[in-house]
C-alpha cells in the first residue's frame, strides 16, 4: 500500500509572528514521521515523506504529489499552531482524492480529536502514540473506519522499534539552531526515552508514562549514524535525558568502551543531575544541557508545579558549568500568579544564572495542559489557534495591564540579557576559528529576531 505522510507547510511568520530570516537554521527532521514510516516499511507499505517546511513545500505541492503518486492513505502530523494548515490541507486532498483515507494525528489531535475531526473533515484522527495504529489501520483500514478517532497503542518496549526512517528524507537539508549544535554539519537528533512523570502545568506532555531504550539499543543507532551519515553530533530530543542516573552512567561507559568520539547534548530537570552524571557526561563529549527554568519566583515555580526551588536551581547550573558543559535555560514570562515587578526578577535571575544562552517566551495555555483549563483562574485567553505563535501572547495574566506590557517584558528579557557587556565578551573569548564567528553572528540575529528586537 502507498502511504504518503506529511508535515504541513509553514512560513517564520507563521511559526514566531516574526519574519526570521530562514537563513539563521532550525530545519529539524519530523522524527515522529520518520518512527511511523519505518514501522509501516517493515510491514510492507510503500512510504513517502513530505517535510514541507524544510523542503519549502507549497499546498500546491502536496496536492500534486498525491495526484501524481495516488497513495491510499495520507497521514498528517499536526500541532496546534498550525492546525488551520491541516484544515485546509486535508480539504485540498479531499477535493482531487476523495477516497484518499486520510489519518490526522499529533499533540493538537490528541488533545482536541473532536474539533479536529469535524473541523479537518478528515477520515481519522489517532489518539497518542501513532506507530503501531497506523500500521495496524494500513493492514485494515474498514475496521477502523466507523470509530473515526482511534487510541493510539502505547508502546512498552521502545527496543522494538525500528530505528527511524532517515533515508526518506535528505539529511543534509537538516541543521539545528545556531546555538544548539557545535559543528556545522552530520548533527542528527535522538530520543531514547518517551513520556514525563511529572506534571508541570503547561506541559502537554505532563504525566506521561516514562519509558527507556536500553544502552545496547542507543548505542547500535549511534553506530548505524556514525556508519551510514558519518554523524558529528547529535541530539537528544528526550523530555529529561538524566532521569535514570545508572542509565546514563552505563551509556557514558559504552560511549568509551566503543570508542565512540561524537559531540552530544540533551535535556534534563536541575533535581535530576550529580556530579557523578554531569562529569561522565562532558568526559564523553556532552557539550550542553537544556534546562526548563522557567521563573525566578518561587511562588510562580509553585504554581506551575515544577517541583524545583530557586536554590535547587542555582546549585544545579553551577554544577554543570564546573565541568565545562554550556548550559540553555528556558524562562516563561507571564506565568499563573505574576506580576510585572516578578517578570522583572525572573529577568534578573536569568542574568544572575548566566547560561550560556537564555529563551525568554511567553506562557502558552496549549489544549489539554491544566494551565489550559484553569486559565480562566488566572486570566483571559485567546482561543483562536491562528493567533497561536511562539512569540504572539494568547494568555494575559490579572497581573499584566494588557499584553503589550507583556510583549515590552519579553523585549527587556533579551535586551538586558544578551546585550551586557560580559556576556558579550564571554562568548567572544569562545570563538575558535571562523564556524564560531559565523555561528554567534546567526544566533545574535535570531535572538534579535525571535524576540521583536529588530523591528
Amino acid at each position: 500500500m502507498k502511504i504518503l505522510l506529511i508535515f504541513p507547510p509553514y512560513s517564520m511568520k507563521e511559526r514566531y509572528n516574526n519574519n526570521v530570516g530562514e537563513d539563521i537554521g532550525g530545519h529539524l527532521p519530523p522524527l515522529g514521521l520518520c518512527y511511523i514510516a519505518a514501522v509501516l516499511e517493515e510491514a510492507g507499505h510503500e512510504v513517502r515523506i513530505m517535510d514541507c517546511p524544510t523542503y519549502k513545500q507549497t499546498q500546491e505541492d502536496v496536492v500534486k504529489e498525491v495526484v501524481d503518486w495516488k497513495p491510499e492513505i495520507v497521514g498528517l502530523a499536526a500541532v496546534t499552531i498550525l492546525i488551520d494548515r491541516a484544515v485546509e490541507i486535508t480539504k485540498a486532498i479531499k477535493a482531487v482524492a476523495p477516497k484518499t483515507l486520510i489519518v490526522i494525528g499529533g499533540p493538537h489531535p490528541t488533545q482536541m480529536p473532536e474539533d479536529t475531526l469535524r473541523d479537518t473533515g478528515c477520515d481519522m484522527v489517532i489518539k497518542g502514540e501513532a506507530e503501531l495504529t497506523f500500521r495496524d489501520i494500513a493492514a485494515n483500514p474498514k475496521l477502523f473506519l466507523e470509530k473515526k478517532i482511534v487510541d493510539g497503542t502505547m508502546v512498552r518496549d521502545l527496543n522494538t522499534f525500528p530505528f527511524p526512517a532517515r533515508h526518506l528524507l535528505d539529511m543534509k537539508k537538516y541543521n539545528s539552531l545556531p546555538n544548539n549544535y557545535r559543528v556545522s554539519e552530520n548533527v542528527f537528533q535522538m530520543m531514547t526515552t518517551r513520556g514525563c512523570p511529572y506534571t508541570c502545568t503547561f506541559c502537554a506532555s505532563a504525566n506521561g508514562k516514562y519509558r527507556q531504550r536500553s544502552v545496547e539499543n542507543v548505542i547500535a543507532e549511534i553506530k548505524h549514524l556514525k556508519e551510514k551519515y558519518n554523524v558529528q553530533e547529535i541530539a537528544f530530543w528526550d523530555d529529561i535525558f538524566t532521569m535514570n542516573k545508572q542509565w546514563v552512567l552505563d551509556f557514558c561507559k559504552a560511549l568509551e568502551t566503543e570508542n565512540i568520539t561524537i559531540a552530544w547534548s540533551c535535556e534534563s530537570r536541575l533535581d535530576l543531575i550529580n556530579e557523578e552524571i554531569v562529569t561522565a557526561m562532558a568526559r564523553t563529549g556532552c557539550w550542553n544541557m537544556f534546562f526548563g527554568i522557567e521563573s525566578g519566583n518561587q511562588e510562580m515555580l509553585d504554581n506551575i508545579k515544577k517541583k524545583t526551588t530557586l536554590e535547587m536551581i542555582r546549585k544545579g547550573v553551577a554544577m554543570v558549568k564546573k565541568t565545562g558543559i554550556e548550559v540553555r535555560g528556558s524562562f516563561i514570562l507571564g506565568l499563573p500568579g505574576e506580576t510585572p515587578e516578578q517578570g522583572r526578577k525572573t529577568i534578573d535571575f536569568a542574568i544572575e544564572l548566566d547560561p550560556d544562552y537564555a529563551q525568554f517566551s511567553i506562557a502558552t495555555p496549549f489544549p489539554g495542559t491544566e494551565l489550559w483549563n484553569t486559565a480562566d483562574k488566572w486570566g483571559t485567553l485567546d482561543k483562536n489557534f491562528k493567533d497561536y505563535h511562539i512569540f504572539a501572547p494568547v494568555f494575559l495574566v490579572k497581573g499584566y495591564p494588557n499584553v503589550e506590557e507583556l510583549q515590552k517584558m519579553q523585549r527587556l528579557a533579551f535586551k538586558k540579557f544578551y546585550l551586557r557587556p560580559k556576556y558579550i565578551i564571554k562568548r567572544v573569548s569562545r570563538m575558535r576559528n571562523i564556524r564560531d564567528i559565523k555561528r554567534n553572528l546567526k544566533g545574535l540575529k535570531m535572538v534579535l529576531g525571535m524576540s521583536g528586537m529588530n523591528n
